[in-house]
């Protein structure tokens, strides 16, 4: 079973009004290197699996055979763990899962995952996120601006936030506020003021990633704050 970002809109939203997303996002789990036939069950179930030997890897579902990519939550599982490679599993009891190596540096933040999914049971759980209440992924994060964003301002007659910018190196970003909890410029009470123009790394960004989810921990204190 392919995981996929399931989104039901409950309410017909604008700017300021909710927006409650529903996203099936898949559990860690762990397991020992003699159940890799196991681990491959919960990763094609939709879940993410560690086999844990005396190296660590995690095991996804890579989805269908015609598909170039892996599902979406397991392909960005896989940037959370930062790996550098990942590749298809085409033989043994894993066959039809991808695999990424999870190194030492980030074991502890894995089993803390794992740790905090133990409370939901199978595969994958449902979670609610109303973005509209939260805007954790708009704090504290470097959004850098491409090509195509800097046309899209233009082409929005916003042209004027070319110079409500920062520079780091040749990169160019957008400016984050000097506080202590330092959100982007343009949120404003959990709304961004130029959605209909913002970037593709905001664009790009699906919700219920532990991405998303550590920001969330990181403003929050929990991955899972009520309401939100």
């Amino acid at each position: 079973m392919r995981v996929r970002l399931r989104v039901r809109v409950r309410v017909d939203f604008g700017y300021g009004a909710p927006m409650l997303e529903v996203v099936v996002r898949p559990l860690w789990r762990e397991f020992g290197p003699e159940r890799v036939s196991a681990a491959a069950k919960h990763a094609k179930a939709g879940g993410i699996a560690v086999v844990k030997d005396r190296r660590w890897s995690l095991l996804g579902d890579a989805g269908p055979p015609e598909d170039e990519l892996a599902p979406l939550l397991v392909d960005w599982a896989i940037r959370a763990i930062e790996a550098d490679r990942w590749a298809e599993v085409t033989e043994g009891p894993a066959r039809g899962c991808v695999e990424a190596k999870i190194t030492r540096d980030w074991r502890e933040r894995v089993q803390e995952w794992i740790d905090r999914d133990r409370a939901f049971p199978g595969a994958t759980t449902e979670a609610t996120f109303d973005c509209t209440l939260c805007g954790a992924c708009c704090y504290d994060n470097k959004v850098v601006l491409d090509e195509e964003d800097v046309a899209r301002f233009r082409a929005g007659g916003r042209a004027d936030l070319l110079k409500r910018t920062s520079r780091k190196g040749v990169l160019r970003l957008l400016p984050l506020l000097r506080t202590k909890e330092k959100p982007c410029v343009h949120l404003q009470r959990n709304m961004c003021t130029i959605y209909d123009v913002r970037p593709n790394m905001c664009r790009d960004f699906p919700v219920g990633t532990e991405q998303c989810m550590t920001s969330r921990e990181d403003l929050y204190g929990t991955p899972f704050p009520a309401g939100k």
